[in-house]
């Protein structure tokens, strides 16, 4: 199993985010992550570091360890520049970028607030939601591979394939995501104290087409001392049900103690 980590956006000012960051690092992991929320009220903070440019700058700081969004929201821009920020990332990265991605949250939602104060209109359809995941997934792959869309060229391309994975929280999104366009999801992503966290990651694994290589399974929890023991009964809980990648958070600012 493969640690990765997260610092909150939220309460984690950007001299303390990259100094965290170069620490994990440092330290081995593998992937460091960030959110993608506007607004610092919604994760418990103050302020908030945008992810897009967060993400680049963690990309031109950094040397070995993955960068990556978990998840970027598909409402939170137009799909071609959340596309055409994942290529740049990619490119600044030297290939270890990877996207998360996810369909949002209800506007009803405490994190619908956010897109209310700066007029992002969010369907109240869970399906609506999650077919947007599919069409920013078409439209990357149009845009990634020809650096062409509606008869426009130089959007940014990606020499590097850039690992994908969905954010999901139901049964109906694990199956979109392990048979979306041919085998272009990597992996999938479930918060660790989901309550039907094995039901969906078995519903993406049984929807997943025969021959194409295995889902990678990703889930994340707040740090804990059970967390960051890798004998303690919570890991090999994880291990029983094939989590692949554990993504170690600190919701509040960093301590790298904890590492």
């Amino acid at each position: 199993m493969i640690l990765d980590v997260q610092f909150n956006s939220a309460t984690t000012p950007w001299p303390e985010m990259r100094d965290a960051v170069l620490a994990a690092e440092a330290a081995g992991y593998g992937v460091a992550w960030v959110v993608d929320h506007v607004a610092g009220q919604v994760m418990g903070g103050n302020s908030m570091l945008e992810c897009c440019t967060l993400v680049g700058a963690l990309a031109a700081t950094t040397s070995t360890i993955g960068i990556g969004t978990l998840v970027a929201n598909v409402w939170n821009r137009p799909l071609g520049v959340l596309a055409a920020a994942a290529a740049t990332a990619q490119q600044i990265a030297g290939g270890r970028f990877w996207l998360g991605v996810g369909a949002g949250a209800s506007p009803t939602s405490a994190y619908g607030a956010e897109h209310a104060a700066l007029g992002i209109e969010l369907s109240d359809s869970m399906a609506v939601r999650q077919h947007r995941v599919i069409e920013f997934l078409e439209l990357a792959r149009t845009m990634w591979t020809t650096g062409q869309l509606n008869g426009v060229s130089g959007f940014p391309q990606v020499t590097d394939r850039i690992p994908i994975v969905i954010g999901v929280n139901s049964l109906a999104l694990a199956r979109i995501a392990a048979t979306a366009l041919d085998g272009t999801v990597d992996g999938i992503n479930v918060r660790s104290n989901h309550p039907r966290l094995e039901a969906i990651i078995d519903a993406a694994r049984e929807a997943q087409p025969t021959g194409r290589a295995p889902l990678v399974i990703t889930t994340w929890a707040r740090t804990s001392e059970a967390i960051r023991d890798p004998d303690s009964e919570q890991r090999a809980d994880f291990a029983r049900i094939g989590i692949d990648r554990l993504i170690v958070v600190q919701f509040e600012r960093p301590d790298l103690m904890l590492l």
